[in-house]
């Protein structure tokens, strides 16, 4: 794949062009990459400041308490949104449900490892680890092409 930029000060808005030889899975992943780019939701740091935050940016989702947060690399954010909000609106931008309570985007996993009773450990990007619940395990197996 070759990448092209090119600035342009004439234009109004940015534009991207995909030129392929075929229409193929590799495709439609930086189609969806490039879509979700801009995606933002508004968050709530813990002094009360309300932010926009990028959901590509966002390693994962965890709801505690009746709250859900967003967590980047830097810094945690409150969202006014529920779990199954988030799964819907994440749907087919690299985030998957690996427990009742979280949402990893599968962009951020630097490794994972198996743990005790059939789960799995990743680690995140910002050195965390964070665990698959065994329920989980098969959807996010198929989410990396990993098969069952």
């Amino acid at each position: 794949m070759k990448l092209f930029v090119r600035d342009k000060q004439n234009l109004a808005e940015t534009e991207v062009e995909i030129r392929c030889r075929q229409r193929d899975e590799e495709v439609d992943n930086l189609i969806n990459a490039i879509n979700s780019a801009g995606d933002t939701l508004i968050g709530e740091k813990e002094n009360g400041d309300k932010a926009p935050v990028y959901i590509s940016k966002v390693l994962y989702f965890e709801a505690v308490d009746r709250n859900v947060f967003a967590y980047t690399t830097s810094e945690i954010y409150r969202v006014k949104k529920t779990l199954y909000d988030l799964e819907e609106l994440t749907l087919n931008k690299f985030f998957i449900r690996i427990s009742k309570s979280v949402i990893v985007n599968i962009k951020a996993v630097q490794k994972i490892s198996p743990e005790a009773s059939r789960r799995l450990k990743l680690l995140l990007r910002n050195g965390e680890w964070i665990i698959v619940s065994r329920n989980y395990v098969g959807d996010f197996k198929k989410s990396l092409g990993m098969g069952q």
